[in-house]
């Protein structure tokens, strides 16, 4: 998983991006598990939940995507590369790296921050007016056009948040996908705290995030193989190994 250094300074720049950006800002991912989860998880376990090391934003509009980038480019002094967003920071000192600079270091001495941005639609058009082919996320739909967000506030600022079933959704789509170990294993917590501790009762959201699913991702899901990431999260969160399989084998039903 990650060092707590990463999701410390995510969560740091987390706060310089929404206090920037016009309201409401969508956030996806990670981030968006924390605030959904986090106040019951806190209570269960007595500490907060994971953090996340990426920022993910989640338009619907050209228009308030150009709005944020400017500030992201201008404002913020993030640099732009391929689909998404990035600074490079140094992994001791949680300090703000040049190109120049962090060439001059030792790879694990750095990482890099991202923010990505993600569309609920793509298209030829989209790409030529934006730039470039952005990651695109279905699921945002039903956020922004059929009401499935809940608006919470951070920073003073108005945030778009999914709904927990919205979320699992995306997270059911990903893990079979992950070719990364840490990432598999982030899936598979995020997946056990939503169902957990989001305040939705177990089999209502389970039932609501498969509904919303496509069927491809359902029967990748079924077929893969998780065991390792299942041990691990029942280490990360300190929940015993057969709860974190009963829900993993309950959305499987």
């Amino acid at each position: 998983m990650y060092e707590n250094i990463e999701t410390e300074i995510s969560y740091r720049y987390l706060s310089k991006v929404i206090s920037r950006l016009d309201e409401p800002i969508c956030i996806l991912g990670g981030w968006a598990v924390f605030f959904a989860v986090n106040e019951n998880f806190k209570k269960h376990s007595g500490r907060v939940y994971l953090g996340s090391r990426d920022i993910d934003l989640g338009f619907n509009t050209v228009s308030s995507f150009k709005k944020s980038a400017l500030i992201l480019e201008k404002e913020l002094g993030f640099e732009f590369v391929s689909f998404r967003y990035f600074k490079n920071i140094h992994s001791e000192t949680g300090k703000e790296l040049q190109s120049q600079e962090s060439k001059k270091l030792p790879q694990h001495m750095f990482f890099p921050l991202y923010v990505d941005i993600i569309f609920s639609y793509t298209n030829s058009a989209l790409k030529k007016e934006i730039g470039f082919a952005p990651v695109d996320e279905p699921l945002l739909k039903h956020v922004f056009e059929k009401g499935k967000g809940i608006i919470a506030t951070e920073y003073g600022k108005k945030l778009l948040l999914p709904m927990p079933e919205i979320l699992l959704a995306t997270k059911i789509n990903s893990a079979p996908n992950r070719d990364k170990a840490h990432k598999k294993i982030k899936d598979i917590c995020d997946i056990t705290a939503l169902c957990l501790f989001s305040g939705k009762e177990l089999n209502e959201i389970i039932k609501s995030a498969k509904k919303i699913s496509p069927e491809k991702s359902i029967a990748k899901f079924l077929a893969a193989d998780f065991s390792d990431a299942i041990k691990e999260c029942s280490k990360i969160l300190n929940i015993e190994l057969n709860l974190v399989n009963s829900v993993i084998n309950k959305i499987r039903e």
